[in-house]
């Protein structure tokens, strides 16, 4: 396989010879092996088709480009197989799972979560302004109005929501009326009492 010649070995000439040169490289080589000049070579028939070969390929300029080519490529491969059956192995290293990556996404997180309980924590009790919002905490007065007191004390309910004075509260929630006349609000008790009913809830 490795050891054919092409054909300007063949000639005896470089593969950027011109016309001219392989003409001439042609006619000696033909010269030198015809019967009349070298009994010797009466017989080499392969030799002189080898010639004719080479020189009806690179006379014309179309079969010398497409066999130019032909011999690149042949080339190209012969180097890539290296001439060997030896194969390249690419070894991976196994993934490895990123336990330092989530030890720290799991410490940030935790830090997060500290510092969103430490501000959403209840500091500082809210000013008491008798201005009723969900979360106030209420006692009720005997005009059944809801009076705003601090959390920190015992109260009767929490206010959930308020509404407008045409309309309900959810049946399961004390509907009283604000004492500044903002509406109604409506109310969960916060301290129940076995055997008292809280003014307003429904028992």
């Amino acid at each position: 396989m490795g050891t054919e010649k092409t054909h300007y070995q063949v000639l005896g000439v470089s593969a950027e010879a011109s016309i001219d040169v392989i003409r001439r490289a042609y006619r000696e080589r033909m010269r030198a092996i015809h019967p009349d000049v070298n009994e010797k070579s009466a017989n080499d028939s392969q030799r002189m088709t080898e010639i004719n070969l080479a020189w009806k390929t690179l006379s014309s300029p179309e079969l010398r480009r497409a066999y130019d080519a032909s011999v690149v490529v042949s080339k190209l491969s012969s180097v890539s197989s290296g001439g060997s059956n030896t194969e390249t192995f690419i070894s991976y290293s196994p993934a490895r799972f990123p336990w330092r990556g989530m030890v720290i996404a799991s410490v940030i997180g935790a830090v997060l979560v500290l510092i969103a309980h430490a501000l959403t924590s209840p500091g500082v009790p809210r000013p008491i302004d008798q201005l009723l919002a969900s979360g106030s905490c209420v006692n009720i007065d005997s005009s059944l109005s809801a009076v705003e007191i601090s959390c920190t004390q015992p109260h009767d309910a929490v206010v959930e929501q308020l509404i407008a004075i045409d309309r309900s509260c959810p049946l399961e929630m004390g509907q009283f009326k604000d004492r500044q006349g903002m509406g109604v609000v409506c109310v969960l008790p916060a301290r129940p009492v076995p055997g008292v009913q809280l003014p307003g809830v429904p028992g």
